[in-house]
């Protein structure tokens, strides 16, 4: 009986250090914020996420990317200077991957509220125009080319 116990105290203890964060501890629902962003507010803010400059439309977007990377217990992005961020743009993109359809919102020269989708080869390249072009694209964008 004491192998038994001297066996699962081992295995138990080896194990621990394995195990992350998010493995121990229950995000979901750690954020229950409601955001309702304004697609058309345009203040870009800039950050790098997995090595990648992204660029949003405004802060409110931004929040609520963080809410939803708070409840998959994912560090926030965090804002920094346009210029330091563009330093992560991709300069060299794949050609292979799946397309992806990416919106825009933008008011024209009058003020009215208008829209445009793009298909772009791949999110790289999705990645690259946004940053390049000071050019936010609202929400994840979705695999295939546009309708």
């Amino acid at each position: 009986m004491d192998v038994f116990k001297l066996s699962l105290f081992v295995a138990l203890f080896c194990g621990l250090p394995n195990l992350n964060i998010a493995q121990i501890r229950d995000c979901s629902g750690a954020c229950n914020l409601q955001f309702r962003c304004d697609p058309y507010a345009r203040n870009l803010v800039w950050t790098v996420s997995n090595g990648v400059c992204r660029v949003f439309q405004n802060s409110c977007q931004l929040g609520s990317l963080n809410c939803q990377r708070e409840n998959q217990c994912l560090q926030p992005l965090v804002p920094i200077t346009q210029d330091k961020c563009m330093i992560h743009c991709p300069s060299i993109c794949p050609n292979g991957g799946p397309q992806v359809c990416a919106f825009f919102a933008y008011l024209d020269i009058n003020g009215a509220r208008r829209d445009r989708q793009m298909t772009l080869p791949n999110r790289c390249h999705l990645d690259h125009y946004a940053c390049k072009n000071s050019d936010a694209h609202i929400g994840d964008p979705s695999i295939g080319p546009c309708p």
